[in-house]
């Protein structure tokens, strides 16, 4: 494939035509791609290089005009171009590219002419990243064009987000140093789990950055068994440059001595009108607790563990709660954590239990490079011990149904769908879900350029009665309807048809109540047309789904696909305890259920907290996700989606 810019044949006559107004054309105005970086622009020959592309030109037609060569003739342009582009000359060097006609080039012309395109529109946002990728594959047998070639593809597959293409080319094209070694290996935590076989298997060049990785992830929560691997690690990769680069993160996670916390105090609300989600909560910490204690046989070895109600609490009661102890669960409430900003002592150690907005100037993680949530001292080489942290550390936990709708949109995306429909009521929580999902599919459509890049159709319902107005719109079947009858009433006789939805569309999603969702469903799926020959999914989150057994909504919410927390799901990890739940408490609700859950992934968390600070890749499985921490300190939750068929909820593996 090649850009439309190719649009002309060059000819004898023309040539002397364009000297001149490439030489006269310098000074206007026209809109010009940034400039590539020199050390990506195509090579010029050697013996060509003492020449200004002016005369590179005039030599170019002597040659045409002399000897009929058009192959010349046409690399000296090519060179002229190239120099154009070195001189930070776009305009020029896309005035001669589109003279030229490629359909006789032979196969090393045609290699440079498609790079230099590509280097001329990499910097283009109107320019599709997929198009310019096709201008440098395959790649080319000269090695100063491959090495060009990968350069562009590892800019081209970034902005893709193509990781594992991006991370190869990286490496294959580019001389080790820790700034390449350090890049490589950030790409390479980025690949998704369900590509890493693949990976090893289409791209060589990432095995050892794809054995560390999943070195890190089997033995990063025990350190002296990681140190032991990355020992091992290092003599069978002897002399690789990520030996000589070496994560410095990883070692210091292989040199954490980790403690089970010995006295933790827990914030909650535990009175007034947010006292059941604080029990709630308290309860999972509870029980959790017990479970951990269950098999230690001392009594000095078992912790303590505090309680403090947070309600009507100021900031110096509560320091003066937390004492002497060097762990702390919550707050519940943002604005009881904004509270504690910069007032808890230094030994100090918070899982916050919400999020707040962390560019607030008293927040112990500044914009700077350091400011990872980093269970460390700032001054030390590495740490020996949780109990000897010389800085306040904050980490993030919350349920936060923005992360939810994100995921949602990722998921969608990854998957190939290009026109979903999102259906949301009025509700505050599902219309901050609402502007979550757009703001991450934004994101991730910008990847997309021209033709394939197509915006959200976003419809809201404000009730329930106005919720088939809105499907109708949504689908485009009021408009088909409407047609239907205009026909009838022109022919003036009964007319057998069926209203159609809109062809385009290829998903739904869903932010809804659990008893808007029951009755969104069924109106979806009447109304999707059956001529087109496919199943158009429709996907929710976990606030769509109520589990209570005496109801019988599973029916209408058949072949959606959904969201939700390991807990919630069948074959959860926790099998026996939620048995144990379920007959002490059997009127719980789901929202409690969830609560209880993201108290047992609270405290089970503690002492994991400093080796996902440093290893960001590590993943610990919770009954609320798959967690780990990003650069924020923020705990993310990755949940798994389930299928409801049959009137039953069962885990859903995506096939597509």
């Amino acid at each position: 494939m090649h850009l439309p810019l190719i649009v002309a044949l060059i000819k004898p006559a023309v040539t002397c035509t364009l000297l001149v107004l490439l030489t006269a054309c310098s000074s206007s105005p026209v809109k010009q791609t940034q400039h590539v970086e020199t050390e990506v622009v195509s090579p010029v020959e050697k013996e060509n290089a003492a020449f200004t592309p002016e005369e590179l030109i005039t030599q170019a037609q002597s040659i045409w005009l002399q000897k009929q060569n058009a192959q010349q003739r046409d690399a000296l342009l090519l060179d002229a171009a190239a120099m154009y582009i070195n001189q930070a000359e776009a305009f020029k060097a896309q005035t001669l590219l589109k003279s030229m006609d490629q359909s006789s080039f032979n196969e090393p012309l045609r290699e440079r002419a498609n790079l230099l395109i590509a280097q001329l529109y990499i910097d283009d946002n109107e320019a599709s990243a997929s198009e310019l990728l096709s201008l440098v594959t395959p790649l080319s047998n000269d090695e100063s064009i491959r090495q060009q070639q990968l350069h562009l593809q590892t800019t081209l597959h970034h902005r893709l987000q193509n990781w594992s293409a991006a991370a190869s080319a990286l490496v294959t094209s580019q001389p080790a140093s820790r700034e390449t070694v350090t890049k490589a290996w950030d790409w390479t935590n980025r690949i998704p789990k369900a590509q890493m076989g693949q990976t090893q298997q289409d791209y060589p060049a990432l095995r050892p950055y794809l054995a560390l990785r999943d070195l890190v992830a089997t033995f990063g929560l025990q350190p002296e068994k990681l140190n032991d691997e990355i020992n091992r690690f290092k003599r069978v990769f002897r002399g690789h440059p990520l030996i000589e680069f070496w994560p410095q993160e990883v070692t210091e996670a292989a040199q954490l001595t980790l403690q089970r916390p010995q006295d933790i105090v827990v914030l909650l609300p535990l009175s007034g009108r947010l006292e059941a989600t604080g029990k709630a909560v308290k309860e999972g910490i509870v029980a959790a607790y017990f479970e951990h204690t269950a098999n230690i046989s001392s009594r000095q070895n078992v912790p303590k563990l505090r309680f403090v109600d947070t309600v009507d609490k100021s900031a110096v009661q509560l320091v003066e709660a937390i004492g002497e102890s060097r762990w702390v669960i919550g707050p519940l409430i943002k604005e009881t954590i904004e509270l504690l900003e910069g007032k808890l002592p230094a030994s100090v150690n918070m899982l916050a239990l919400n999020r707040i907005d962390l560019q607030k100037p008293n927040t112990p993680l500044s914009s700077s490079a350091e400011a990872e949530i980093v269970i460390t001292d700032a001054t030390a080489a590495a740490v020996n011990n949780l109990e000897q942290v010389g800085a306040h550390a904050t980490a993030y936990f919350a349920l936060a149904p923005e992360d939810e709708a994100a995921q949602l949109a990722e998921l969608i995306f990854f998957n190939g769908y290009r026109a979903p429909v999102v259906i949301t009521s009025e509700s505050n929580i599902n219309q901050r879900m609402l502007a979550s999902f757009s703001q991450r599919w934004q994101e991730l459509n910008a990847l997309r350029k021209g033709r394939n890049k197509i915006s959200l159709t976003k419809v809201t319902f404000s009730d329930n009665s106005s919720l088939r107005d809105v499907v109708t719109q949504a689908l485009d079947v009021a408009q088909s309807e409407k047609r239907i009858n205009q026909i009838r009433y022109m022919i003036n006789d009964e007319l057998y048809n069926m209203a159609r939805n809109r062809e385009d569309i290829d998903a739904i999603v869903a932010f809804a109540s659990p008893e808007q969702t029951e009755l969104l469903n069924p109106m979806i799926e009447a109304s999707i047309s059956p001529f087109y020959g496919k199943t158009v999914p429709v996907y929710a989150t976990s606030r769509s789904m109520e589990y209570d057994s005496t109801k019988n909504q599973w029916r209408d919410l058949q072949n959606v696909r959904f969201l939700d927390m390991p807990w919630m799901l069948p074959d959860n990890p926790k099998e026996g305890i939620k048995r144990e739940v379920s007959d002490l408490w059997q009127d719980r609700s789901t929202q409690e259920s969830r609560l209880f859950a993201f108290g047992i992934d609270a405290y089970d968390l503690l002492p994991n907290l400093a080796s996902m600070a440093l290893l960001p890749q590590l993943a610990v499985a919770g009954l609320t996700g798959e967690l780990s921490m990003n650069k924020d300190g923020e705990i993310i939750r990755t949940l798994p989606q389930a299928l409801i068929n049959n009137q039953k909820v069962t885990l859903y593996k995506q096939t597509k």
